[in-house]
């Protein structure tokens, strides 16, 4: 099993070269399981690893066994320990969210500060083959797209799974043939939870079916995955063709297979939307009275003749201005930036390369960018790992600690890519997409109007 768990993570270049690994431990089996894992790839590769662990206070004095446990083991494997802990329930009813989805956003929100607090430089959940089929099922029955069919990414931003081609069976037989302690989690047993009823009633009928169920699951999430890649990048080109800023033609988009225009409503919203919305935009675009609108959370949509325009709704705290995807010869007013963006593509040489402390001017190798760039303002859990620094941080964090006054936040353009955050004007330079001397770049550059 240690093998497959390398394999998988080298496949993907999961682990960094150097650094510190934030390992996520509940105390159950398969977190323990890649507790041990880690601890003897960190020994081999030179790495750090410490552990975090989250206490939800849902299971009473059985949550505080839970973090106990696993700070007395790391005791003895003398490994740095970190806990946090929070009011589930009260942060479920304020943000009218289930207490499933309560706890999973607290507990990551914690990962992540932990993570920046100790410039960690990845963090790695326990996710098992058996979590990946489960979320692919309980997403088929909420009818998600290709893109929740696709199950637990791998690897998102700097949250890795090493262990998702692993099955539970295998963690328990690694677990036992080491003598490594665990602890249950009683809530487990509980069918009020939609996940405990897929894995307790649902999957062992189709592993009747299908004993290799996991196997088959793990590939069909691969080439769903691979599929979903696909048509994000022909949206991207049409927005980069045919798209002027937020705008595109009504009958290009009704012109494009469902597949793809959908996606283009997506991007052009800015960040998910459901099906029925999705066609609501698409109805839009045929309707015949030249301007009507459609509402959609933080969006209006209006059909301007031929045109279909996306609008921010303007909210001074989270939107100063419209996004822009600048291509090779733009020349943009960022209105409300109070900026001019220019953008080229260049061989980077000695010319070019100079220092630039304002960070108004930026290189991106193109080869490196995933998808189409983008320049935004910031959103909710945007994060960066500067040139220089171990670890990741949160623009929130990075705009408090350079003490931009809050009303001023929403106006600092945001340079990102498919996979996150680029740079950020006037502020820093990601680790990702340098490019080097004589390889093809994107230079953007701004200036104050």
């Amino acid at each position: 099993m240690l093998d497959k768990i390398i394999k998988f993570s080298d496949d993907l270049n999961m682990l960094p070269d150097s650094g510190l690994v934030l390992l996520c431990v509940s105390g159950g089996a398969d977190s323990m399981c890649l507790l041990e894992a880690m601890r003897h790839i960190s020994y081999d590769r030179g790495l750090s690893i410490a552990v975090a662990h989250f206490n939800h206070g849902l299971r009473g004095e059985e949550s505080d066994r839970d973090e106990n446990f696993v700070k007395d083991y790391c005791e003895q494997c003398g490994v740095s320990f970190f806990s946090g802990d929070g009011n589930v329930r009260y942060y479920a009813k304020l943000h009218g969210l289930s207490v499933e989805t309560a706890a999973r956003d607290m507990r990551y929100n914690f990962f992540f500060d932990l993570g920046d607090t100790i410039d960690a430089t990845v963090i790695a959940t326990a996710h098992t083959a058996d979590d990946n089929t489960e979320t692919m099922l309980i997403n088929l029955t909420r009818g998600a797209g290709s893109n929740g069919l696709s199950g637990i990414p791998p690897v998102r931003g700097n949250i890795i799974r090493p262990m998702l081609t692993v099955s539970r069976e295998e963690v328990i037989s690694f677990l036992s043939e080491r003598n490594i302690p665990f602890v249950d989690d009683s809530t487990n047993e509980d069918d009020v939870f939609t996940r405990n009823k897929i894995r307790r009633h649902v999957i062992p009928i189709l592993k009747e079916i299908n004993p290799r169920l996991n196997e088959v699951t793990t590939s069909a999430a691969e080439l769903i995955r691979s599929d979903e890649e696909m048509l994000s990048e022909l949206a991207d080109m049409f927005i980069s063709d045919m798209c002027v800023g937020l705008t595109a033609t009504c009958v290009d988009v009704l012109n494009l297979p469902f597949s793809v225009s959908s996606r283009v409503i997506r991007k052009l919203y800015g960040g998910n939307l459901s099906f029925r919305h999705v066609k609501a935009v698409l109805d839009l675009c045929k309707n015949k009275i030249p301007s009507s609108k459609l509402s959609l959370p933080g969006m209006t949509v209006y059909r301007d003749y031929d045109l279909i325009v996306f609008e921010p709704v303007h909210d001074p705290d989270t939107v100063g201005f419209a996004q822009v995807y600048p291509v090779d010869g733009d020349s943009v007013i960022i209105l409300g930036a109070g900026l001019k963006m220019s953008c080229k593509s260049v061989i980077v040489d000695g010319k070019i390369v100079k220092v630039n402390k304002s960070f108004t001017s930026f290189l991106f190798k193109t080869t490196e960018i995933y998808g189409k760039i983008a320049v935004r303002p910031r959103r909710e859990g945007d994060r960066i790992k500067l040139i220089g620094h171990a670890g990741t941080k949160t623009l929130k964090k990075l705009f408090i600690e350079r003490r931009i006054p809050a009303r001023n936040r929403a106006f600092i353009p945001v340079i990102s890519d498919g996979k996150g955050v680029l740079a950020v004007y006037g502020l820093g330079m990601g680790d990702r997409a340098v490019p080097e001397m004589g390889e093809q770049a994107l230079q953007i550059d701004f200036e104050e109007i």
